[in-house]
């Protein structure tokens, strides 16, 4: 299934790029080398979209669905089609969640949380948080896009209770929608306009959240609007469905 995934995305991939210009940026981690795929567009105008976990391919092979049909500005990390990044240093061997690196806690957890830190690894790593913090331009929304898997987590993570309820300020559960299907934001406004649309939608808060180093905490702590699309994994239709009413909110905030 996986790589069945992976060639699809490829396809996508390729016949976008026949139509559309694109590039992609090599990066270094230590001795191990990665790339940042990126697509610009003059017309897309002050919105970002951007997914840091290679496996959660149906998130990045809807970006390059959508780009078909609606002018968008995206950005992904290219490395070994799995979530955490594995790169060696100096013969040690490191490995993080990149969507925990957007603080010096997170960072330094997330190196810790693969069995090996070091304050060069974080350095390393420390690069990469800015190389993503310097293609999101000033003024944009931010939009990442995840996927999970069935059960393992959804909206109901962040309802009374759950796993994420220290991170929740405000939270819409829609019960005829699938809870696995959601959307995550910094931005009261986005909140309110979801939740007024019957989508799953949690509201960060921006003052008690848990330091995990992730986008949206850099984001709420830098007042920067910021938005998740976040699905199950081969939800494409429902992902694609969540763009289309982001864009729709953004554009007309």
């Amino acid at each position: 299934m996986k790589l069945l995934s992976i060639f699809i995305l490829f396809f996508s991939a390729l016949t976008w790029a026949q139509h559309n210009p694109a590039m992609e940026t090599k990066f270094t981690l230590g001795e191990t080398e990665m790339a940042i795929y990126e697509q610009k567009s003059a017309s897309a105008g002050n919105i970002v979209f951007v997914n840091v976990h290679e496996d959660e391919t149906t998130s990045i092979e809807t970006l390059y669905r959508y780009a078909d049909i609606d002018s968008i500005h995206f950005f992904y990390l290219r490395h070994q089609w799995t979530r955490r990044i594995t790169f060696t240093l100096k013969g040690a061997i490191y490995d993080f969640d990149p969507n925990r690196i957007f603080t010096k806690k997170g960072r330094k957890k997330t190196l810790k949380d693969g069995a090996n830190h070091s304050g060069k690894a974080n350095k390393e790593v420390k690069k990469l948080a800015k190389a993503i913090l310097n293609r999101l331009p000033d003024g944009h929304t931010v939009v990442a896009v995840h996927n999970n898997t069935d059960e393992n987590y959804s909206i109901k993570s962040y309802d009374v209770g759950g796993d994420e309820a220290e991170n929740t300020k405000s939270v819409f559960i829609n019960p005829e929608t699938d809870p696995d299907d959601f959307i995550y934001t910094t931005d009261e406004y986005f909140f309110n306009a979801f939740k007024n649309m019957g989508v799953n939608v949690i509201l960060q808060d921006n003052k008690g959240y848990v330091n995990d180093g992730s986008l949206s905490v850099y984001c709420g702590k830098n007042e920067i609007p910021y938005i998740n699309i976040e699905t199950q994994k081969g939800h494409f239709d429902a992902q694609m469905r969540l763009m289309k009413e982001v864009l729709e909110v953004v554009r007309k905030r």
